[in-house]
């Protein structure tokens, strides 16, 4: 094989506010449609009934010696409207989701780093691509 035919596999970021978020371990988004199939006494399968969409991000982060890198509680207690950017590898494709904190989970094992764990619901905007 030659050396021309191997590509490199960057990693996404997440980032909200004014940058990334850099403790940020590992994330997740899942955009749901919300559509259900519908079926007609005289045929099963008939077609497609149209659901609302729903959008979730979940993210771990690791908790550095300077503290956590944003107060993600306050935002979870006060329901404050926040915007997430999953920035997918390429540079051509953003996802943008506009929401809010609907959980947050705190780890602190003995023998690893603090963890928080967040999810994170709200509206995807349409992606250019």
């Amino acid at each position: 094989m030659a050396a021309g035919e191997q590509l490199k596999f960057p990693q996404a970021y997440l980032a909200m506010g004014n940058g990334d978020l850099l403790q940020v371990t590992n994330f997740t988004v899942t955009l749901g449609s919300g559509a259900k199939q519908a079926h007609t006494l005289r045929r099963r399968g008939a077609g497609i009934i149209p659901g609302n969409q729903e959008s979730q991000v979940t993210f771990d982060s690791i908790i550095s010696e300077d503290g956590i890198e944003r107060n993600y509680w306050r935002d979870v207690i006060e329901g404050t409207i926040r915007q997430l950017r999953a920035k997918i590898p390429g540079g051509r494709t953003t996802l943008t989701i506009n929401g809010a904190f609907s959980q947050c989970d705190l780890d602190g094992p003995l023998d690893d780093a603090t963890k928080v764990s967040c999810t994170f619901i709200g509206h995807m905007e349409k992606p250019e691509v």
